[in-house]
C-alpha cells in the first residue's frame, strides 16, 4: 500500500488493485459487488429480527400523534440534547442507565433509543445497557438526523445553526 497524494485533507492510498483484480472481486461497471441473494428462510429471519430491534421515525411520529408512543431515550451527549431533541425524550446516555431510571419511565412494551444518526454507536451502547437490565428496547432507525430530515418537531425549536451542531 503506497501513499500517492493527499485529497481533501486525507491521504490518498494506492491499494495496488488492477482491473483484473477488481473483476475477480465481482465488481462490475456499476461499481456494485455481485453478491448472491440470501436464501428466503434466512432473509426472512434476519428481516424479522431487524423489525424486532428497530423502529422507523415515521412509525414513532405516528405513535406520538396517536398518543401511544413508547418512552423515548436520547443517548447523545448532554450538549446535543440541550440544543434540540425529540419531543418528550429523556436524556439517558449509556453510563447513566440504571434500573431506577428505567422504572421511572412510563409503562410500555418497549423503550425507543436514538442517537445522532445510524453510524454513531451511542444509541447502541444505551440500548445494550437497557436490554442488560431486562427491558425491551428498539433503536430509532436513522436516529435524530433522520427525525430532523423528515421535518418532525423538535424541542426546543432551535435556530438552524444550533440544530446542525446537535447532529
Amino acid at each position: 500500500m503506497d501513499v500517492v497524494g493527499q485529497g481533501m485533507g486525507t491521504e490518498v492510498v494506492d491499494l495496488g488493485i488492477t482491473r483484473a483484480g477488481v473483476a475477480r472481486m465481482g465488481i462490475h461497471g456499476s461499481g456494485r459487488i455481485a453478491m448472491p441473494a440470501l436464501a428466503s428462510e434466512l432473509a426472512a429471519a434476519l428481516l424479522a429480527h431487524r423489525i424486532e430491534l428497530e423502529i422507523d421515525v415515521c412509525e414513532l411520529f405516528d405513535a406520538q400523534l396517536r398518543g401511544g408512543a413508547p418512552p423515548v431515550v436520547d443517548a447523545r451527549v448532554a450538549r446535543a440534547f440541550r440544543s434540540a431533541h425529540i419531543p418528550d425524550a429523556i436524556h439517558l446516555p449509556a453510563d447513566a442507565v440504571s434500573r431506577g431510571a428505567l422504572l421511572a419511565l412510563p409503562a410500555a412494551p418497549y423503550v425507543v433509543v436514538y442517537g445522532s444518526d445510524e453510524l454513531r454507536l451511542e444509541a447502541v451502547r444505551t440500548a445494550h445497557a437497557i436490554a442488560d437490565l431486562g427491558f425491551a428496547v428498539k433503536l430509532l432507525n436513522g436516529g435524530f438526523a433522520a427525525w430532523v430530515a423528515q421535518g418532525f418537531p423538535i424541542e426546543p425549536p432551535a435556530p438552524s445553526e444550533e440544530r446542525i451542531a446537535a447532529l
